[in-house]
């Protein structure tokens, strides 16, 4: 099959062209892609790099994918048929995919089972169900009086809930385990911010019959901040959101009872850190041993492991850097400060310039 290849426009002829560091910036449709297909193509069939000296990071499996039918395609047209076919080796793949790859190279070094295998997001849910559960257990064993209250103002799914998506938002940015300490608290403000939104709804919405059914939960909500509201009461007001066919007539009130519960729930988080963080620590353990006994290791493991490897081995971090001639990465904007660790770990420092 033949492939039409429309000449490139100035924009995109000048990010081809480009030496060095380059970082290009557009929108959907523009050609971003196209560009990382003619850089590549140029960098082995002109300046002579080899096919597996080129590292090509993008955002999923099937985008890598498509990035590299799109390559080879271009090869071939190009008359290199040969490079084409050394595609099947090159290092076009996902952040996790490259991790993956850079592991079962140096399984030892980085103190991994070589026979690791990587959980799939349902095996990892369940995993970590398990692993919590074992932790809250042991957390409320000796029954102590601050640990049976922490379980009864967030109940067994919210600690669930709030303990995992912490320890998932930490991980994914290459952090400790360590909660925040609480600045001052909003939640008088945001409690404010609703009562207001829902006078104002209740005045805006007067005489609509579709607005019935949420006009009834914003007098319902009402009623409750005029009561003494400590953040424990406050720290889930799902029963107040307006429902039925006129729910979109109550959009600002929404945000403000959003804004409420978040507020509610830091109040709650400052007042029970150190409880909090004792259980997000078993939590942590008990996860790390699950996967121990499973031989696994999750995406997020794949990242840290990887990124820890290139900076604890001076030997492992130069000999990656010397394999890769050019780096380049697909959907920047997708990339967070871990994946940047990573590419900053491989990319060969810049020369100073001269004074």
């Amino acid at each position: 099959m033949t492939m039409t290849v429309r000449t490139p426009n100035p924009e995109q002829r000048a990010a081809i062209d480009a030496t060095g560091v380059v970082f290009v910036s557009a929108g959907a449709g523009t050609g971003k892609t196209r560009v990382i297909v003619e850089r590549y193509v140029r960098a082995v069939c002109e300046r002579g790099l080899p096919v597996d000296s080129i590292l090509v990071i993008t955002y999923t499996e099937r985008a890598a994918g498509e990035l590299r039918a799109r390559i080879r395609a271009r090869l071939t047209e190009s008359g290199r048929p040969e490079l084409a076919r050394e595609l099947d080796g090159a290092w076009v793949s996902t952040i996790h995919g490259f991790c993956h790859r850079l592991l079962k190279t140096h399984p030892f070094a980085a103190g991994v089972d070589p026979s690791f295998r990587v959980l799939d997001e349902s095996q990892g849910r369940v995993l970590r169900s398990e692993a919590f559960q074992h932790a809250l257990t042991e957390f409320c064993r000796d029954a102590r009086p601050e640990r049976l209250r922490l379980l009864a103002t967030y109940r067994a799914s919210g600690l669930r809930r709030m303990v995992t998506d912490v320890y998932e938002t930490l991980r994914a940015a290459g952090r400790p385990l360590e909660l925040p300490s609480g600045g001052g608290s909003a939640l008088g403000e945001r409690v404010d911010e609703l009562r207001r939104a829902a006078e104002a709804a209740l005045v805006e919405t007067e005489g609509v019959p579709e607005a019935e059914p949420g006009r009834a939960q914003v007098t319902r909500a009402l009623e409750l901040l005029e009561q003494a509201s400590p953040a424990d009461v406050l720290l889930d007001l799902s029963g107040f959101a307006p429902t039925g066919p006129g729910k979109r007539l109550f959009a600002e009130f929404e945000e403000a009872r959003a804004a409420v519960e978040r507020a509610a729930l830091d109040e709650l988080a400052a007042r029970d850190r150190d409880l909090l963080q004792e259980l997000l620590s078993d939590f942590a353990r008990e996860y790390a041993q699950a996967k121990v006994r499973e031989s696994a290791l999750d995406f997020e493991d794949l990242q840290l492991l990887a990124r820890d490897l290139l900076q604890r081995s001076d030997e492992i971090r130069e000999q990656e850097r010397w394999r890769f001639r050019s780096i380049m990465v697909d959907e920047f904007q997708d990339t967070n400060r871990l994946q940047c660790e990573l590419i900053d770990l491989l990319s060969r420092p810049w020369p100073a310039a001269a004074p």
